[in-house]
């Protein structure tokens, strides 16, 4: 574990341990796989990581973190995450009580959007907020249509 994601976790982390908050730390891919292998993020319930140039393989880090069982949370805006991670997002059974993701302002295209539309997984969310990204009327179509998502409270897929 590098120093700098060590500090950063330090300054990041609530007292309670319960949220994690590294907005605009800038990790990338290094940093966030570093951070998806810290046993610190047990009792991590919020994670907040916008613009921190995670990528596919930063997130695909995270959706495999045998340390994010109580995650509810996860802000994963304006990082540069494709298909491969929102497929590894929509798919992972490690974060069983997510049931609030924002990958907001992503590249995510239609296969990544019918990932989520498919998942088993996607019944659990309440929130899931994929806001500008590069999906069009496949992946728009499938994301509204899909009957994983019909109990989700707050679906933001708004497009042009």
């Amino acid at each position: 574990m590098s120093k700098r994601v060590d500090d950063l976790i330090k300054e990041g982390l609530s007292e309670n341990g319960e949220i994690l908050n590294l907005r605009d730390k800038f990790l990338g891919l290094r940093g966030s796989i570093e951070l998806a292998n810290n046993p610190i993020l047990k009792n991590v319930k919020e994670l907040i990581l916008p613009s921190n140039q995670c990528a596919d393989e930063g997130a695909e880090a995270l959706a495999n973190s045998p340390y994010l069982e109580n995650l509810e949370i996860l802000n994963l805006n304006h990082n540069e995450i494709g298909d491969d991670g929102a497929i590894a997002l929509a798919n992972s059974t490690k974060l069983p009580k997510l049931n609030n993701l924002s990958v907001f302002g992503n590249v995510i295209g239609d296969s990544g959007a019918q990932a989520f539309a498919n998942s088993e997984q996607s019944k659990k969310y309440i929130k899931l907020d994929l806001y500008k990204n590069q999906f069009g009327s496949i992946g728009y179509k499938a994301l509204t249509e899909s009957p994983n998502l019909k109990n989700c409270e707050e679906l933001e897929v708004y497009r042009d």
